[in-house]
């Protein structure tokens, strides 16, 4: 395994023109760890692999490192270990000192004066420990009602004058998409994001994909997008396939082997993930 921080592998994919998947395990789940990392080194992808807040506080941050490191040891492909949307400077130092090298500090709901004092305090305590930091810019809304197909969008002058601010890693961007999970999203301002990307000279972060096909996927990477972050979609097809597999497969009652199946049919969705963004045969770039 290539241990780096996201700043090393997303800097690269900008200057190369792809985007990195960020695919999160849903605090240590050894299933979708398993499918994350298999299908990146069989397509030999960098990878960055994430885990949620919330979840973490469930399954442990040691649990969670520990789940990664174990399934990434014989891989050859550089994966960064990063938490997403840390709200405290405790649990930035939790994932740290679990071994993550890559941490979201999201002020995106505070005021902007607040966005970055907070963030570059946390940058000025993590960046000497190696770590990269992101950061987000006009809050990304979370929605659960299906009807709801468009968040809010951040203004170039609003990104701009946050980058001109905070010396910040990565900067995650509001540009129409919604959290949540959605059978379709089509609100994304594909116009605004090179603009965006023109007027600041980080990387920028897709946040909110469930829902967004693949085609729309590629189209995101190819405005300027870089880290492509997933995560609802990839948790709910993993429980659709372990219901389903329980009542199809000869599993004998062993949740193992309902787990594989899900595991393998996962694998196969990651794959496109990763097609869909570019990433494929991009490991050889880091050396």
């Amino acid at each position: 395994m290539k241990l780096l921080n996201a700043k090393q592998i997303c800097d690269i994919a900008a200057a190369k023109g792809f985007g990195v998947p960020a695919l999160n395990n849903n605090g240590g789940s050894y299933d979708i760890g398993r499918a994350i990392i298999e299908a990146a080194q069989e397509l030999q992808s960098p990878l960055i692999i994430a885990e949620y807040e919330p979840n973490l506080e469930y399954c442990g941050y040691e649990h969670a490192g520990a789940i990664i490191r174990m399934h990434a040891a014989d891989t050859t492909i550089p994966i960064a270990i990063a938490l997403d949307h840390g709200k405290t400077p405790q649990s930035i130092f939790r994932a740290i000192k679990a071994g993550f090298t890559h941490v979201m500090i999201d002020y995106a709901d505070k005021s902007l004066d607040e966005n970055v004092r907070g963030t570059q305090q946390i940058i000025d305590l993590v960046r000497p420990l190696g770590i990269s930091v992101e950061a987000e810019i006009g809050h990304i809304i979370k929605s659960s009602d299906e009807s709801q197909q468009r968040g809010g969008t951040v203004s170039v002058a609003e990104a701009k004058e946050f980058a001109s601010k905070v010396d910040v890693d990565l900067l995650a961007v509001a540009n129409g998409s919604t959290h949540g999970i959605f059978k379709e999203q089509h609100g994304m301002d594909f116009k605004l994001i090179p603009k965006i990307r023109a007027a600041v000279k980080m990387p920028l972060v897709q946040h909110g994909t469930c829902g967004i096909s693949l085609p729309d996927i590629t189209k995101l990477v190819k405005a300027g997008m870089t880290k492509i972050n997933f995560g609802e979609g990839i948790r709910m097809n993993y429980i659709r396939y372990f219901n389903e597999f329980s009542q199809t497969l000869n599993h004998e009652h062993h949740a193992w082997r309902i787990a594989h199946a899900a595991k393998d049919r996962l694998k196969q969705d990651i794959k496109a993930i990763i097609q869909a963004v570019g990433s494929d045969g991009k490991a050889g770039l880091y050396k």
